[in-house]
């Protein structure tokens, strides 16, 4: 998956494609955080010394499970709640459709190894946001993008809560009840402490932080492949030379299309809209890019990182 900057830059730029709601314009905040999708579940109990348990493996279940049917009952479930609700669930179908895009390239270049994947997600966004956006990474502390304060809206909670115990119902009986929330504070909390704009955290830690840290590039390696060379799908080693960005406007195509289906299923909620929005999303892996169906592994890589 790419990283928090690059899911937030293009859930906006998608939203500013688009005629959306009015009210989404003072909730910018709940759509940046909608826009790490399940990534969340993976900052709790992030401390190095403390136990992982199930609400990592939330994170792993939406990723790579009943991930068309869960994103349509989640727009479903979202449809008549706040508007804080319906902008956090626009920003996590963003954040799905740039992952099933990407996800293959990601994988392919970082490979398997440690926190190799993380490295390279990291080093997008820092390209990425200091090319389009001017931003340097390290120097704009990422947390305040998604801190819309101490706790998240009621109806978020209870929208993402009940489509989590409705599809993992297992791993559901094994969380906290306030695993979404203390994934929400955690995942700041993590990213307060990453962000290293004077570099002493990273070579104090080393690799406790370096993987995770927005840091400048002192390298030449392409990483968005500019140069266009030859990778290979992850899952199926199908050849492609398109580059990072080639494979972002793609996401955007889609994800107009599928934004558009969302917000004319929320205004005029007919059996006719409803199957559009579900032709659209269909049933993906986020980590392959493939339906579900074909099971489809992650095992092909040549990493540059």
């Amino acid at each position: 998956m790419p990283n928090i900057w690059t899911h937030i830059l293009f859930c906006e730029e998608l939203i500013d494609s688009l005629e959306t709601p009015q009210e989404f314009s003072g909730v910018k905040k709940y759509l940046n955080l909608g826009a790490q999708g399940p990534d969340p579940f993976f900052y709790h109990n992030f401390w190095p010394w403390k136990s992982k348990h199930s609400v990592n493996e939330v994170g792993q279940v939406l990723h790579h499970n009943h991930c068309g049917p869960f994103l349509l009952d989640l727009i479903e479930s979202a449809r008549q709640k706040s508007v804080h609700t319906r902008a956090y669930v626009t920003g996590f179908v963003t954040h799905h459709v740039l992952d099933r895009n990407t996800h293959p390239y990601i994988h392919y270049l970082a490979g398997y190894e440690k926190n190799n994947h993380q490295v390279l997600e990291v080093n997008i966004d820092t390209v990425m946001m200091e090319r389009f956006r001017n931003i340097k990474t390290w120097k704009n502390p990422v947390n305040q993008q998604i801190d819309i304060g101490k706790n998240l809206d009621k109806d978020t909670v209870h929208v993402l809560d009940e489509n989590i115990q409705k599809y993992f119902p297992q791993t559901h009986q094994s969380v906290p009840s306030t695993y979404i929330q203390e994934a929400y504070r955690d995942m700041k909390l993590a990213l307060r402490i990453l962000f290293d704009p004077y570099g002493w955290k990273n070579k104090l830690l080393g690799s406790l932080v370096s993987p995770f840290s927005h840091q400048p590039l002192h390298d030449q390696k392409d990483y968005l492949n500019d140069q266009h060379g030859e990778w290979r799908h992850s899952a199926t080693n199908e050849a492609s030379t398109k580059s990072f960005l080639d494979l972002y406007e793609e996401a955007k195509d889609e994800g107009y299309q599928i934004l558009q289906a969302v917000f004319t299923y929320w205004e005029k909620p007919t059996s006719q809209s409803k199957h559009e929005l579900e032709y659209l999303l269909q049933n993906i892996s986020y980590d392959t890019g493939k339906p579900l169906e074909q099971c489809a592994v992650n095992q092909y890589a040549e990493p540059i990182v």
